[in-house]
């Protein structure tokens, strides 16, 4: 059972990795699991790869018009240390990549203002470090800060709300903290469904993630119809796509 579900995950992180956003957009975000073949620059996954394990979450991180005209809305100094911190991070040096991260932040912060939706991106991408680090104590209040920055200046049904809700639920799954976790995965299902449809392919992560903690709180009756769905959406999705 469980290598089926790895192939459906890596058959997923594939078909999406294509297909959620245009080219001047970066997103990451979710459970990261590798797949040879996939994107480095677009991570979509939905559940840990072995029961239980620590699998590092990433979130929506947006690198919008990054280049250095001066029509450029991300100032280019905070996507140079962005950047510079990501290699960090891959790197394993977490806290060089901490103190880039927080220098990037710095100048979105005299630049855009924090109340901008790059300056919340900002503090999800500082937050995924701190989840790779295992301090979830200085992960949540980042989460929880960005989420509200977003609600404002997007509105609270905004898919890239969906996507910090997921990551928050990715974060109280670890915790252990399953309620809070349910409520971010449905809060996050309900608005995939609601902006993308209840069958398009990107609704099978909130599915998959629902599943997965069910799973975890010992629940399989209540995590089998949303594998179920799940499968199904990306079965369809597969078909469509070798059709087209």
């Amino acid at each position: 059972m469980q290598s089926i579900k790895t192939k459906f995950l890596f058959y997923l992180i594939c078909l999406l990795a294509g297909s959620l956003l245009g080219p001047s957009t970066v997103l990451a975000y979710g459970n990261v699991v590798e797949a040879e073949g996939c994107s480095s620059k677009l991570k979509l996954a939905c559940a840990p790869s072995e029961p239980g394990e620590l699998v590092p979450v990433r979130s929506a991180s947006l690198e919008k018009n990054s280049d250095s005209s001066e029509n450029s809305e991300l100032p280019a100094e905070a996507v140079r240390l962005k950047s510079l911190a990501e290699g960090y991070e891959e790197n394993g040096d977490f806290l060089q990549a901490e103190s880039l991260y927080l220098q990037s932040m710095e100048v979105i912060a005299q630049t855009l203002g924090m109340d901008h939706p790059i300056g919340a991106f900002s503090l999800i991408n500082l937050a995924d470090l701190y989840i790779q680090m295992e301090d979830y104590l200085k992960a949540e209040p980042l989460y929880l800060r960005a989420l509200e920055v977003i609600s404002k200046s997007l509105g609270p049904d905004h898919f890239f709300a969906a996507l910090a809700m997921n990551n928050i639920g990715g974060m109280y799954k670890y915790m252990g903290e399953y309620d809070k976790a349910k409520m971010m995965y449905l809060r996050s299902l309900k608005i995939h469904e609601k902006s993308l449809g209840a069958s398009h392919p990107n609704v099978a992560i909130p599915l998959n993630n629902l599943a997965e903690l069910y799973r975890l709180m010992g629940a399989e009756r209540k995590a089998e119809p949303y594998y179920l769905r799940a499968r199904k959406i990306f079965k369809d999705a597969m078909e469509n796509d070798s059709v087209e």
